[in-house]
């Protein structure tokens, strides 16, 4: 039935119609008028719409929240660019959260396509992750938003180990001790030599 929200109320069927005709006449004016939009609708709306069809009706309400569509549109777009993943967190928590981000933007009318959301995705990860970036830039991966997530917790684990060994061996770097050059014996300060006294003849 959501075909009602976008096609107008049908004009009066003809005198002359043929019964097939008739019948989807009727069809669309039943289907426009069993709107369940009412039933979800405060009661100031509900006295509103209550004897309009569901094309005018959506019409009506589209006019009424296209302001705060916008705002909210705006204040979502904000949030998910400004979205960047810190370097060591959780990565899961972080996809899951963008998706979010990128279906409610869906829902308000402004959809994101799987490529440019996965864009977006990867340029918000810190730098550890540019190794992951550049293999996926460079095979020319296609992949969805869940794939992607299921990657990146992959990559994740991978860049983990990596931290880990090279703190370890930072560590062992810093336990070995310095050599450093002996010091020279026997060796006395060195005096300028200083011109001999003129004594008198």
């Amino acid at each position: 039935m959501e075909y009602v929200l976008e096609q107008p109320y049908p004009d009066d069927a003809l005198a002359d119609a043929n019964a097939a005709a008739r019948r989807a006449y009727q069809k669309q004016c039943d289907d426009a008028l069993n709107c369940l939009m009412l039933a979800t609708m405060f009661p100031d709306l509900q006295k509103q719409y209550e004897h309009v069809d569901a094309h005018t009706m959506i019409e009506g309400l589209r006019g009424i929240f296209e302001n705060q569509v916008r705002a909210e549109r705006y204040n979502i777009s904000k949030s998910l660019f400004a979205c960047k993943l810190a370097e060591g967190s959780s990565v899961s928590p972080y996809v899951i959260k963008i998706i979010g981000y990128i279906e409610t933007l869906d829902k308000l009318g402004f959809e994101l396509k799987d490529h440019l959301a996965i864009d977006i995705i990867l340029q918000l990860l810190p730098t550890s992750y540019k190794p992951f970036i550049l293999n996926y830039q460079m095979n020319g991966m296609e992949k969805i938003l869940l794939e992607l997530h299921g990657m990146l917790k992959i990559a994740k684990e991978s860049i983990k180990k990596n931290l880990t060994h090279v703190m370890m061996v930072q560590k062992e770097n810093k336990k070995r001790k310095r050599w450093t050059p002996p010091k020279g014996k026997g060796k006395g300060k060195v005096v300028p030599n200083e011109p001999p006294s003129s004594k008198p003849k």
